[in-house]
């Protein structure tokens, strides 16, 4: 019996080794069948969605003088510029979200292989397949998945061209990459002193030695200058350190520390209740990986150039430290699932490590226990996920809607030189294809009105705040503009109002 029972573990492990390739095509599939669920379900786009699809249009067919601001990374408008030129509407780019949500899938694969082994590079990808923020954001027009994934692709590079030195090329394209990242949201610039302080650390300076390496620093100095060029040209700032000054530092550490339960949500049955924390099966996995890794590292402080292990757990701390250090401190910006999503890899890798040895250390006694073990936390991580994802992802798709159809209704009922006075000014510019003014000052107004004469509506919204005067400024001058068209929300109250000018 216990021949038999060796050969049918033999059996089963020769299996899942020779169709991990089959495996990693489920995961492929799988991942790719969420992402079609949800990829029109939203109605009307965002702030900050309407801001990259406004300046695309304007920058493709020049219909309003709307621009970038000047913390905004240009290359995805650039993109979306040239899509709309060449006949792309509002569903290609929603494809092209999901060509880089199914990109971030498939390297954080190849990262996880390249790094550890093909298991863990396996089950990461399977996490990220089912991740509600992956899945929340595929169907966003945002930047934070596009940037995730060339961090991904410039971590992969990275490790095979510099680490690895495989090949040349993947150090020449790391430059290029890296730059390509920064263009689309500029905090992937982290990524550098992530690649930096790891090169230190684990091998010394000798880095600097390395031809191939300044050649693709030079790469990414020639890809930089024109971008450079534009961005002092248009702001007259200089470009990174511009965007560095508009928000000002403030911690959002305790919102973060709320914020972990909910992201890496796989409820243990009967403990969730009890603990946020140690009621997740991922999240308990997480912490147990961070103090495991911390523990070698200190244990082996003094052999840290050598042993290939202890460097790897370096990277991956670094990975994790230094993006949560900056958005939760440094970034001015209030706390969102979608800010860390640069780090969310490096926690699948290791909670994907611990799972791997919980396997091995129950498959000594039995396989198919160590197999049940993995695959029902695998299961139940990702019907939570999945199922949280789809939860938000309805509830919101209808959020911002009345923006979509005040703005329909403008471009059907304007001319093209006829502009507005609004806030939510990205929307309504993306939908009405006219100029959108912000409200003036309240002793401005007035006289704003009298002196430009293509002002033809006034929008007011609870969707986009304004000051608290313009909300009764209509009713104190019905003489100067009339209610035309008016918006509920699902109680049937006002949540839009669009006024026209009296002329």
């Amino acid at each position: 019996m216990k021949m038999d029972r060796k050969t049918l573990q033999q059996k089963v492990l020769d299996f899942f080794d020779k169709n991990s390739n089959l495996l990693i095509a489920v995961i492929l599939v799988f991942a790719l069948i969420l992402r079609l669920k949800y990829l029109t379900i939203n109605q009307a786009v965002w702030y900050d969605e309407a801001e990259y699809l406004s300046v695309a249009k304007n920058w493709a067919f020049n219909l309003t003088s709307y621009q970038l601001h000047y913390v905004r990374p240009p290359f995805i408008p650039f993109i979306m510029a040239i899509m709309y030129k060449i006949g792309f509407g509002e569903l290609g780019m929603r494809v092209l979200m999901l060509i880089f949500s199914m990109t971030g899938v498939i390297f954080t694969y190849l990262v996880g292989k390249e790094i550890f082994n093909k298991w863990v590079g396996i089950i990461s990808s399977f996490l990220m397949s089912v991740f509600y923020v992956n899945l929340f954001y595929t169907a966003r027009i945002l930047t934070d998945l596009p940037s995730t994934t060339l961090w991904l692709i410039s971590m992969w590079l990275f490790w095979k061209g510099v680490i690895r030195k495989q090949s040349k090329w993947y150090v020449w394209l790391l430059g290029p990459s890296l730059v390509a990242g920064v263009l689309i949201r500029f905090p992937l610039g982290l990524i550098i002193f992530i690649f930096l302080l790891y090169l230190i650390v684990a091998e010394g300076f000798g880095f600097l030695k390395n031809k191939n390496l300044w050649i693709g620093v030079s790469a990414a100095a020639v890809c930089f200058v024109p971008y450079s060029i534009w961005y002092y040209q248009t702001y007259s700032k200089i470009p990174i350190l511009g965007p560095l000054g508009f928000y000002g530092a403030f911690s959002q550490l305790s919102s973060y520390i709320r914020l972990t339960p909910i992201v890496f949500q796989s409820p243990i049955p009967g403990l969730v209740n009890i603990s946020s924390y140690f009621g997740h099966s991922l999240l308990l996995l997480l912490i147990i990986g961070i103090l495991i890794t911390l523990f070698n590292l200190i244990v082996g402080y003094d052999i840290l150039r050598k042993d290939e292990s202890l460097k790897k757990n370096i990277l991956i701390l670094l990975w994790i430290i230094i993006p949560f250090i900056f958005f939760a401190f440094l970034a001015g910006q209030i706390a969102e699932d979608r800010y860390l999503s640069y780090i969310y890899p490096a926690t699948f890798f290791i909670i994907s490590l611990v799972l791997v040895k919980i396997y091995n250390l129950i498959r000594k006694f039995n396989l198919i226990p160590a197999l049940g073990v993995v695959l029902l936390i695998l299961i139940l991580s990702a019907v939570a996920q999945i199922g949280y994802a789809d939860r938000i992802i309805k509830i919101k798709s209808t959020s911002y809607i009345q923006f979509r159809e005040a703005g329909s209704w403008i471009k059907e009922n304007s001319n093209q030189s006829d502009k507005i006075i609004a806030a939510g000014e990205p929307q309504l510019n993306y939908y009405s294809e006219r100029n959108v003014i912000y409200w003036p000052e309240d002793y401005e107004i007035d006289e704003f009105i009298k002196n430009n004469k293509d002002v033809r509506y006034i929008v007011l919204s609870s969707l986009e705040r304004t000051s608290e005067w313009t909300y009764s400024w209509p009713q104190e001058n019905q003489d100067k503009v009339v209610p035309v068209k008016a918006y509920t929300d699902s109680q049937q109250k006002p949540i839009l109002i669009i006024y026209e000018v009296k002329r």
